[in-house]
């Protein structure tokens, strides 16, 4: 129990020495702070999958993160930033891509899966009912039969 709990300790001091902090940014409103935390929420790191540039601490992240700020004291609008971003990392780079003839599957997919699905639930639906219906007869035969 001992060891244990002198390698708990020594796992929490080495946690400690690699957290590491994102920096906080300083802005001349609230409303760039605000900006500024929306943007880096919906734009996704090139490097780590499925995590956003506020919630990365890539390299990469970094960089993006200066350059939105960058970006916002420079007076941009939110989508001259979306759209500088895609420009360069491609549609990916957004959690919300845009509707166009590369991503209609990835809009679409879903809809498509889900009607073909409700169509093979309706027909399972009705081939069971006229399973039961086939069933009741059978057994009646069965019981004229049996007399």
């Amino acid at each position: 129990m001992q060891y244990f709990i002198r390698f708990l300790l020594l796992f929490c001091l080495i946690q400690l020495t690699h957290a590491e902090s994102i920096d906080a940014k300083v802005f001349s409103s609230d409303q760039q702070q605000s900006r500024y935390r929306s943007l880096i929420d919906e734009i996704r790191c090139p490097v780590c999958q499925g995590q956003s540039i506020g919630g990365s601490n890539a390299g990469l992240a970094k960089d993006l993160r200066n350059q939105v700020r960058s970006m916002i004291i420079d007076n941009k609008s939110d989508n001259d930033i979306r759209t500088f971003m895609t420009d360069r990392y491609g549609d990916f780079v957004v959690f919300k891509p845009p509707v166009n003839n590369s991503t209609y599957l990835l809009w679409f997919a879903p809809f498509v899966f889900l009607f073909i699905g409700l169509i093979i639930l309706i027909r399972s639906i009705k081939s069971n009912s006229q399973n039961g219906q086939e069933n009741v007869i059978d057994t009646s035969k069965a019981d004229e039969l049996l007399k």
